[in-house]
């Protein structure tokens, strides 16, 4: 896995990206939980996207750092969101029915389309 934070994203003057790859399991949560913590406080308040549209595999013990991440963000009156497809993390978000707590969107274009405009994050 590799986690890497990015600002060269579409809509990044709006938010922080985080893209992970690859397999993301107990040997890689702590580069990923690192990368989550630093976007976190990269802004105030902390909009964090986490990009897993190129995660291959992940398992139960990811969900506790996301859903530790996100809950941090809606404290500081942020929020954090994920990009990916249906497999495997839309799956597995869908089977444990985590949808409301770790929204989620297919594409960069459809989460700018849920956003409100650049002016009203402010």
């Amino acid at each position: 896995m590799v986690a890497v934070p990015r600002s060269d994203t579409p809509g990044s003057a709006r938010f922080r990206t985080v893209r992970a790859r690859g397999e993301l399991d107990i040997a890689t949560l702590p580069e990923l939980e690192s990368d989550l913590v630093r976007a976190l406080s990269d802004t105030a308040p902390p909009r964090v996207v986490l990009d897993m549209r190129d995660v291959t595999f992940l398992d139960c013990s990811v969900l506790r750092v996301l859903l530790r991440a996100r809950s941090t963000a809606l404290a500081r009156e942020g929020w954090l969101v994920l990009l990916c497809g249906q497999m495997p993390v839309g799956r597995l978000l869908r089977r444990l029915e985590l949808g409301r707590s770790l929204p989620r969107y297919p594409s960069v274009d459809a989460l700018d389309a849920a956003l409100p405009p650049a002016e009203d994050l402010r």
